[in-house]
């Protein structure tokens, strides 16, 4: 679905958003020594990104942007400010907002993050990040209270579409995300997820760049079958339509909390944004796409089942990842 596709530059602000998101976390930090291992972090993110970026640039000769981050907020600013009239932008930069309030720093970038320093960094007080997210909404043009709904719906939807209230999940939604990005980092996952997210990459970088992407939002690119321009996917977008369900079929059978989250991102896209605006069309489109995709991972799922014994562990991730994808269907439903 078009609506949940980004083209490179919009992802740049994605980005962008994120690292300055980053910025103000490490500005908040009280520890003189922590500050030092954050920027670290950062400058590593940031560098594993462009790579990214780049990468999916190389497969359209038609890119002029150089693609870097845009470090100087107001050089963003005014990026934003000319395009967020331009007609059709409003969703996008609604989802924009989501995967940066969304997102979780400081996980394993591969090999460039073994350094003990940059290990177990947290976030030292999300409340005033709270606040430059409500600022980062301004900037878009967008109620800042939807920052504390987005917060609260997703994390309900998380509970939910894992199977109802846990009190062991409480306070732990963050970790679940970073469990997903650092199940991604074994040899494996990168030979798999490489050629699509990293396109022409190989080795040390690759996997930077994939986990980059990954916990960036950007799950799924142009590889998974998005089309006019579009690159990367976001917003729970991944998991919709037989084309993107064979795309991260392999992804979910490697990580079935994969699934849970970006089934979670797209309940919030379902709850804030498309009930909200009153668009009936686009909810009924997303609930069609969502059985389709189900239905694609069923099919995935027969094929590993002619080898049973080989495919064991694929077979019981992709049965999680399913169960979780049929859970938030009913969940979508049940909103209508």
């Amino acid at each position: 679905m078009k609506e949940f596709g980004l083209t490179l530059e919009q992802t740049r602000i994605m980005f962008s958003y994120q690292y300055h998101l980053v910025l103000a976390d490490i500005d908040n930090e009280s520890s003189f020594a922590t500050k030092g291992f954050k920027r670290k972090w950062l400058s590593l993110w940031k560098d594993s990104t462009e790579i990214f970026l780049k990468s999916q640039a190389a497969q359209n000769p038609t890119i002029k942007s150089d693609l870097q981050l845009l470090t100087d907020f107001p050089i963003l600013k005014d990026l934003i400010n000319e395009i967020k009239d331009e007609a059709g932008n409003k969703l996008t930069l609604c989802l924009i907002l989501l995967e940066t309030t969304l997102f979780k720093p400081y996980y394993s970038l591969g090999n460039s993050t073994n350094d003990d320093n940059l290990k177990n960094l947290k976030i030292f007080n999300e409340e005033l990040l709270v606040n430059k997210l409500k600022f980062f909404a301004r900037t878009l043009d967008i109620d800042s209270s939807v920052v504390i709904r987005f917060k609260s719906h997703y994390d309900e939807a998380i509970q939910g579409i894992k199977g109802g209230w846990n009190p062991l999940l409480i306070g732990a939604i963050g970790a679940i995300v970073l469990a997903v990005v650092a199940a991604f980092f074994t040899p494996a996952i990168a030979a798999l997820l490489a050629p699509i997210l990293a396109p022409g990459l190989s080795g040390a970088a690759a996997v930077s760049a994939v986990l980059a992407a990954l916990g960036g939002g950007a799950i799924a690119a142009g590889g998974f079958g998005m089309a006019g321009g579009f690159a990367v996917i976001i917003a729970g977008g991944a998991i919709l339509g037989a084309g993107a369900g064979a795309g991260v079929g392999a992804v979910f059978a490697q990580s079935p909390d994969s699934a849970l989250t970006q089934a979670a991102k797209l309940e919030v896209v379902m709850k804030e944004i498309v009930l909200i605006q009153k668009d009936i069309r686009l909810a009924q489109e997303i609930i069609k796409e969502q059985r389709q995709a189900i239905r694609s991972l069923e099919d995935q799922k027969d094929d590993l089942l002619l080898n049973k014994e080989k495919n064991k562990q694929k077979i019981e991730n992709l049965e999680k990842a399913i169960e979780y994808l049929k859970n938030a269907l009913k969940r979508n439903q049940d909103l209508l």
